[in-house]
C-alpha cells in the first residue's frame, strides 16, 4: 500500500501541525513541509492568501451528493483555536482525486482559517471511495498555523460505510488512534449535515 494511501491510517486525530515556516519574502511560498507524509498534498505551499473561516469546495455542477460539515477547533487546554488553517481535499464522485488520480495535486480541495471562536465549515460532495480498493471513503485533513508546520490528523471517515471494518480500524488501533467517524443526517433539502470537532495539541518538542 502507498503512502498516500495510507495517510487516514496514521493520521492521528488529536495530532496537528506544530511549526510554520516563514519565508523572507512575503511573496514567496513555504517549502514543503517536513511534518507531512511523503506525497501528501501540502495545503500551506499552495494556500489562498485570504482565508474565511468557511468555504465552498466544488463548483456548481459538480457530480455527487452535496455535503456540509462544521465544527470547531480547540486547542489543547479547551478554549477556541484562533488563525488554525484546516486543509481539506477528497476525491470525487468516482474515487479519483484527478484524471491521472494524483493525491498530491488533488482536484477537490479547500482552506478554513480559525477566528476567535474556532469554527469551521465546508461545503462539498460525498466523496466515493478508491475503486477496486477497501478502504473508507474519506476527506483528508490538514492543520497549521502560526508556529505551526502542516501536518496530517485523523481522516474524515462517516458512519455506516460498508469499508468500515475490523481489519481497517484495526490498523488504527495499532497505531494506538481512533479514526474520526462522522455520523450523517439529510436536511429538508437533501444535503448530508456533519458534525466533527477537532482538538489539537501542542507541539512536540
Amino acid at each position: 500500500m502507498s503512502i498516500v494511501k495510507r495517510i487516514s491510517l496514521f493520521a492521528p486525530l488529536l495530532a496537528v501541525a506544530v511549526v510554520t515556516f516563514r519565508a523572507d519574502s512575503p511573496d514567496a511560498r513555504p517549502t514543503y513541509p517536513p511534518t507531512l507524509g511523503g506525497g501528501a498534498a501540502c495545503g500551506s505551499c499552495i494556500a489562498p492568501a485570504n482565508l474565511s473561516w468557511k468555504t465552498v469546495v466544488t463548483s456548481p455542477g459538480e457530480a455527487g451528493e452535496p455535503l456540509h460539515i462544521s465544527g470547531t477547533i480547540f486547542q489543547s487546554d479547551g478554549k477556541p483555536a484562533n488563525g488554525i488553517v484546516l486543509f481539506i481535499y477528497h476525491t470525487d464522485s468516482t474515487g479519483y482525486y484527478n484524471e491521472k488520480d494524483d493525491a498530491s495535486h488533488p482536484r477537490l480541495k479547500g482552506w478554513m482559517k480559525t477566528g476567535p471562536d474556532g469554527r469551521y465549515e465546508f461545503r462539498t460532495i460525498k466523496p466515493a471511495p478508491y475503486p477496486h480498493r477497501t478502504t473508507p471513503a474519506h476527506i483528508h485533513a490538514h492543520v497549521y498555523g502560526p508556529q505551526y508546520s502542516e501536518r496530517s490528523i485523523a481522516d474524515y471517515w462517516f458512519a455506516g460505510d460498508p469499508f468500515i471494518t475490523p481489519k481497517e480500524l484495526g490498523h488504527w488501533k495499532a497505531e494506538g488512534e481512533e479514526p474520526a467517524i462522522v455520523s450523517l443526517k439529510r436536511d429538508g433539502e437533501g444535503v448530508w449535515q456533519g458534525l466533527r470537532d477537532i482538538k489539537i495539541k501542542p507541539a512536540q518538542k
